[in-house]
Protein backbone atom coordinates (compact mmCIF):
# COMPACT_ATOMS: atom_id res chain seq x y z
CA UNK A 1 0.00 0.00 0.00
CA UNK A 2 1.37 3.39 -0.65
CA UNK A 3 2.05 5.98 1.59
CA UNK A 4 -0.61 8.28 -0.02
CA UNK A 5 -3.18 5.62 0.24
CA UNK A 6 -2.14 4.60 4.10
CA UNK A 7 -2.37 8.67 4.68
CA UNK A 8 -5.94 8.59 3.33
CA UNK A 9 -6.95 5.46 5.34
CA UNK A 10 -5.78 7.42 8.65
CA UNK A 11 -7.55 10.39 7.75
CA UNK A 12 -10.90 8.77 6.98
CA UNK A 13 -10.23 6.68 10.04
CA UNK A 14 -9.80 9.30 12.11
CA UNK A 15 -12.72 11.25 10.90
CA UNK A 16 -14.76 8.30 11.02
CA UNK A 17 -14.28 8.42 14.89
CA UNK A 18 -14.54 11.45 15.25
CA UNK A 19 -18.31 11.61 13.85
CA UNK A 20 -19.16 8.62 15.80
CA UNK A 21 -17.29 10.12 18.76
CA UNK A 22 -19.55 13.13 18.40
CA UNK A 23 -22.95 11.02 17.73
CA UNK A 24 -22.88 8.76 20.06
CA UNK A 25 -26.29 7.38 21.67
CA UNK A 26 -24.74 7.49 25.52
CA UNK A 27 -23.55 11.23 25.39
CA UNK A 28 -25.60 14.69 24.96
CA UNK A 29 -24.16 16.67 23.18
CA UNK A 30 -24.22 20.54 22.09
CA UNK A 31 -22.53 24.01 21.10
CA UNK A 32 -22.26 27.29 22.44
CA UNK A 33 -19.78 30.00 23.19
CA UNK A 34 -17.00 30.27 25.74
CA UNK A 35 -17.81 33.34 28.46
CA UNK A 36 -16.45 34.73 31.54
CA UNK A 37 -17.60 36.32 34.80
CA UNK A 38 -17.32 39.93 34.03
CA UNK A 39 -17.13 42.97 36.68
CA UNK A 40 -17.50 46.33 35.83
CA UNK A 41 -16.06 48.47 38.13
CA UNK A 42 -17.65 52.35 38.97
CA UNK A 43 -16.66 55.07 40.33
CA UNK A 44 -17.78 55.91 44.02
CA UNK A 45 -16.24 59.07 44.31
CA UNK A 46 -16.84 62.76 42.31
CA UNK A 47 -14.18 64.49 41.07
CA UNK A 48 -11.42 64.69 38.00
CA UNK A 49 -9.64 61.07 37.48
CA UNK A 50 -6.12 62.05 38.15
CA UNK A 51 -4.10 59.05 36.94
CA UNK A 52 -5.30 55.99 35.49
CA UNK A 53 -3.20 52.82 35.67
CA UNK A 54 -4.67 50.53 32.85
CA UNK A 55 -5.30 49.99 29.73
CA UNK A 56 -7.72 47.04 27.58
CA UNK A 57 -6.08 44.18 27.39
CA UNK A 58 -3.98 44.47 30.58
CA UNK A 59 -4.06 41.69 33.17
CA UNK A 60 -4.23 43.00 36.42
CA UNK A 61 -4.60 41.28 40.03
CA UNK A 62 -6.62 41.63 42.82
CA UNK A 63 -6.48 44.63 44.68
CA UNK A 64 -4.00 46.17 42.63
CA UNK A 65 -4.92 50.22 41.37
CA UNK A 66 -7.02 50.72 38.09
CA UNK A 67 -7.76 54.62 39.09
CA UNK A 68 -6.88 57.45 41.32
CA UNK A 69 -9.79 60.55 41.62
CA UNK A 70 -8.85 63.69 43.39
CA UNK A 71 -9.55 64.26 47.12
CA UNK A 72 -8.45 67.37 47.45
CA UNK A 73 -11.72 68.64 48.39
CA UNK A 74 -12.42 65.90 50.50
CA UNK A 75 -8.85 66.18 52.51
CA UNK A 76 -10.14 70.13 53.36
CA UNK A 77 -13.36 68.59 54.02
CA UNK A 78 -12.00 65.87 56.79
CA UNK A 79 -9.27 68.59 58.15
CA UNK A 80 -12.56 70.91 58.82
CA UNK A 81 -14.13 67.65 60.78
CA UNK A 82 -11.18 67.10 62.63
CA UNK A 83 -10.85 70.76 64.20
CA UNK A 84 -14.32 70.65 65.44
CA UNK A 85 -13.51 66.68 66.71
CA UNK A 86 -10.72 68.91 68.91
CA UNK A 87 -13.46 71.47 69.32
CA UNK A 88 -15.69 68.64 71.06
CA UNK A 89 -12.97 66.64 72.92
CA UNK A 90 -11.57 70.10 74.75
CA UNK A 91 -15.61 70.50 75.86
CA UNK A 92 -15.71 67.15 76.92
CA UNK A 93 -12.78 67.44 79.21
CA UNK A 94 -14.03 70.60 79.92
CA UNK A 95 -17.39 68.95 81.59
CA UNK A 96 -15.64 66.23 83.31
CA UNK A 97 -13.50 68.28 84.93
CA UNK A 98 -16.96 70.48 85.74
CA UNK A 99 -18.56 67.15 87.53
CA UNK A 100 -14.91 66.71 89.82
CA UNK A 101 -15.31 70.17 90.89
CA UNK A 102 -19.09 69.95 91.27
CA UNK A 103 -18.90 66.54 93.06
CA UNK A 104 -15.85 67.81 95.40
CA UNK A 105 -17.89 71.29 96.46
CA UNK A 106 -20.85 69.49 97.17
CA UNK A 107 -18.85 67.18 99.69
CA UNK A 108 -17.50 69.73 101.46
CA UNK A 109 -21.02 71.43 101.69
CA UNK A 110 -22.41 67.97 102.24
CA UNK A 111 -20.06 67.77 105.91
CA UNK A 112 -20.63 71.03 106.38
CA UNK A 113 -24.44 70.89 106.05
CA UNK A 114 -24.89 67.46 108.75
CA UNK A 115 -22.08 69.79 111.56
CA UNK A 116 -25.13 72.27 111.01
CA UNK A 117 -27.96 70.13 111.52
CA UNK A 118 -26.16 68.72 114.55
CA UNK A 119 -25.79 72.48 116.05
CA UNK A 120 -28.93 73.42 114.84
CA UNK A 121 -30.54 70.21 117.33
CA UNK A 122 -28.47 71.94 119.98
CA UNK A 123 -29.49 75.11 119.38
CA UNK A 124 -26.44 76.59 118.31
CA UNK A 125 -27.47 78.08 114.96
CA UNK A 126 -30.19 79.88 113.81
CA UNK A 127 -32.68 78.52 111.27
CA UNK A 128 -31.64 80.81 108.39
CA UNK A 129 -28.30 79.11 108.80
CA UNK A 130 -29.82 75.77 108.37
CA UNK A 131 -31.41 77.29 105.27
CA UNK A 132 -28.64 78.74 103.65
CA UNK A 133 -26.60 75.56 103.65
CA UNK A 134 -29.82 73.65 102.36
CA UNK A 135 -29.58 75.90 99.59
CA UNK A 136 -26.21 75.28 98.91
CA UNK A 137 -26.42 71.70 98.84
CA UNK A 138 -29.22 72.30 96.46
CA UNK A 139 -27.70 74.26 94.25
CA UNK A 140 -24.30 72.09 94.00
CA UNK A 141 -26.39 69.58 93.11
CA UNK A 142 -28.30 70.85 90.25
CA UNK A 143 -24.39 71.90 89.38
CA UNK A 144 -23.57 68.18 89.04
CA UNK A 145 -26.63 67.68 86.98
CA UNK A 146 -25.73 70.50 84.53
CA UNK A 147 -21.78 69.36 84.04
CA UNK A 148 -23.25 65.50 83.58
CA UNK A 149 -25.55 67.22 81.06
CA UNK A 150 -22.61 69.03 79.04
CA UNK A 151 -20.93 66.00 79.33
CA UNK A 152 -23.60 63.91 77.49
CA UNK A 153 -24.07 66.11 74.92
CA UNK A 154 -20.35 66.69 74.22
CA UNK A 155 -19.71 62.89 73.98
CA UNK A 156 -23.14 62.74 71.30
CA UNK A 157 -21.74 65.72 69.57
CA UNK A 158 -18.33 63.73 69.28
CA UNK A 159 -19.96 60.53 67.89
CA UNK A 160 -21.72 62.52 65.09
CA UNK A 161 -18.37 64.10 64.43
CA UNK A 162 -16.62 60.80 64.31
CA UNK A 163 -19.41 59.39 62.03
CA UNK A 164 -18.76 62.04 59.53
CA UNK A 165 -14.64 61.64 60.38
CA UNK A 166 -15.76 58.06 58.92
CA UNK A 167 -17.36 58.92 56.54
CA UNK A 168 -15.15 61.98 54.98
CA UNK A 169 -12.43 58.75 54.87
CA UNK A 170 -14.37 56.46 53.11
CA UNK A 171 -15.17 58.90 50.55
CA UNK A 172 -11.14 59.11 50.28
CA UNK A 173 -10.65 55.87 49.92
CA UNK A 174 -13.20 55.28 47.71
CA UNK A 175 -10.99 57.61 45.90
CA UNK A 176 -8.31 54.85 45.13
CA UNK A 177 -10.39 52.51 42.67
CA UNK A 178 -9.10 48.97 43.41
CA UNK A 179 -9.47 45.55 41.63
CA UNK A 180 -11.92 42.73 43.33
CA UNK A 181 -10.58 40.33 41.23
CA UNK A 182 -7.91 39.38 39.31
CA UNK A 183 -8.32 39.11 35.42
CA UNK A 184 -8.26 41.01 31.83
CA UNK A 185 -9.35 44.35 31.42
CA UNK A 186 -11.69 43.93 28.55
CA UNK A 187 -13.23 47.33 28.00
CA UNK A 188 -12.31 50.69 29.41
CA UNK A 189 -14.73 53.51 29.50
CA UNK A 190 -12.89 57.12 31.41
CA UNK A 191 -9.46 58.16 30.38
CA UNK A 192 -6.91 60.20 33.02
CA UNK A 193 -8.39 63.85 32.76
CA UNK A 194 -11.88 63.13 32.82
CA UNK A 195 -14.58 63.89 35.24
CA UNK A 196 -16.53 61.06 36.59
CA UNK A 197 -19.24 61.07 39.25
CA UNK A 198 -20.66 57.82 41.74
CA UNK A 199 -22.07 55.44 39.54
CA UNK A 200 -19.69 55.80 36.42
CA UNK A 201 -18.47 52.73 35.03
CA UNK A 202 -14.61 52.79 34.31
CA UNK A 203 -13.30 49.71 33.95
CA UNK A 204 -14.60 45.99 33.30
CA UNK A 205 -12.29 43.33 34.17
CA UNK A 206 -12.83 39.61 32.80
CA UNK A 207 -12.18 36.65 35.05
CA UNK A 208 -10.55 34.16 32.88
CA UNK A 209 -9.56 31.70 35.11
CA UNK A 210 -12.91 30.36 34.78
CA UNK A 211 -14.74 30.60 31.49
CA UNK A 212 -18.03 29.23 31.25
CA UNK A 213 -20.70 27.89 28.59
CA UNK A 214 -24.34 27.19 28.25
CA UNK A 215 -25.67 23.96 26.89
CA UNK A 216 -29.57 23.47 26.66
CA UNK A 217 -31.08 20.03 27.33
CA UNK A 218 -34.32 18.02 26.62
CA UNK A 219 -36.36 16.87 29.02
CA UNK A 220 -35.57 13.88 29.04
CA UNK A 221 -32.17 14.40 28.78
CA UNK A 222 -32.37 15.75 31.81
CA UNK A 223 -32.44 12.83 34.24
CA UNK A 224 -28.81 11.65 32.99
CA UNK A 225 -26.96 14.55 34.54
CA UNK A 226 -26.77 16.30 37.82
CA UNK A 227 -24.14 18.72 39.71
CA UNK A 228 -20.99 17.93 39.44
CA UNK A 229 -20.94 16.12 36.07
CA UNK A 230 -18.07 16.14 34.48
CA UNK A 231 -18.37 17.42 30.41
CA UNK A 232 -15.63 17.98 27.53
CA UNK A 233 -14.90 20.83 25.99
CA UNK A 234 -13.42 21.24 22.03
CA UNK A 235 -12.40 24.24 20.59
CA UNK A 236 -11.66 24.70 16.81
CA UNK A 237 -8.29 26.46 17.81
CA UNK A 238 -7.10 23.37 19.67
CA UNK A 239 -8.26 20.25 17.79
CA UNK A 240 -5.73 17.64 19.44
CA UNK A 241 -7.18 18.51 22.99
CA UNK A 242 -10.25 18.40 25.10
CA UNK A 243 -10.72 20.63 27.89
CA UNK A 244 -12.70 19.43 30.96
CA UNK A 245 -15.33 21.36 32.40
CA UNK A 246 -18.05 20.87 35.06
CA UNK A 247 -21.60 21.33 35.83
CA UNK A 248 -22.22 24.19 37.96
CA UNK A 249 -26.14 24.81 37.44
CA UNK A 250 -29.04 23.65 36.21
CA UNK A 251 -32.22 25.34 35.63
CA UNK A 252 -35.16 24.38 37.62
CA UNK A 253 -37.96 26.10 34.53
CA UNK A 254 -38.06 24.78 30.97
CA UNK A 255 -38.01 27.51 28.58
CA UNK A 256 -38.10 27.89 24.84
CA UNK A 257 -34.46 26.86 22.80
CA UNK A 258 -32.89 30.43 22.44
CA UNK A 259 -32.93 32.12 18.98
CA UNK A 260 -29.42 31.36 18.91
CA UNK A 261 -30.34 28.63 17.53
CA UNK A 262 -29.80 27.91 13.96
CA UNK A 263 -33.59 26.35 13.01
CA UNK A 264 -36.94 27.53 13.50
CA UNK A 265 -38.18 24.20 14.43
CA UNK A 266 -35.58 23.51 16.99
CA UNK A 267 -36.09 26.91 18.82
CA UNK A 268 -39.91 25.71 19.63
CA UNK A 269 -38.90 22.92 21.66
CA UNK A 270 -38.62 22.87 25.15
CA UNK A 271 -34.94 22.88 26.92
CA UNK A 272 -33.25 23.43 30.60
CA UNK A 273 -30.59 25.95 30.67
CA UNK A 274 -27.18 23.97 32.35
CA UNK A 275 -24.15 26.00 32.75
CA UNK A 276 -20.49 24.17 32.87
CA UNK A 277 -17.56 25.73 34.08
CA UNK A 278 -14.27 25.44 32.54
CA UNK A 279 -10.74 25.87 34.46
CA UNK A 280 -8.59 27.81 32.34
CA UNK A 281 -5.10 28.41 34.37
CA UNK A 282 -3.05 28.34 30.90
CA UNK A 283 -5.58 31.12 29.53
CA UNK A 284 -5.62 29.26 26.29
CA UNK A 285 -9.57 29.66 26.05
CA UNK A 286 -11.01 32.90 24.93
CA UNK A 287 -14.24 34.84 25.56
CA UNK A 288 -16.11 33.99 22.10
CA UNK A 289 -14.57 31.01 21.26
CA UNK A 290 -17.29 28.63 19.90
CA UNK A 291 -17.12 25.05 21.57
CA UNK A 292 -18.48 22.01 20.86
CA UNK A 293 -19.59 20.20 24.63
CA UNK A 294 -19.93 16.33 25.26
CA UNK A 295 -21.37 15.09 28.25
CA UNK A 296 -21.88 11.22 29.48
CA UNK A 297 -25.26 10.06 30.14
CA UNK A 298 -25.29 8.24 33.39
CA UNK A 299 -28.60 7.36 35.10
CA UNK A 300 -29.05 9.39 38.22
Amino acid sequence: MSTTKSYMLVVLLMISFSFCERNNINQITGSGTLEATEITLSSKSNGQVLDLLVKEGDEVQIGSVVAVIDTEKLILQREQIQAGLAEVNYHTLTAREGITVAEEQQENIKKKFERIKILFKEGSVTQQQLDDIEMQFDLSTTQIKTAKSNLQAAQMKKKQIEANLKLIQSQIDDAIVTNPVSGIVINKFIEKGETVVNGLPIVTIADLSNLWIKLYVTGPELGFIKLGNKAEILVDSFPARKFEGKIIWISSKAEFTPKNVQTKEARADLVYAVKIEVPNPESLLKIGMPADIFLSKKIN
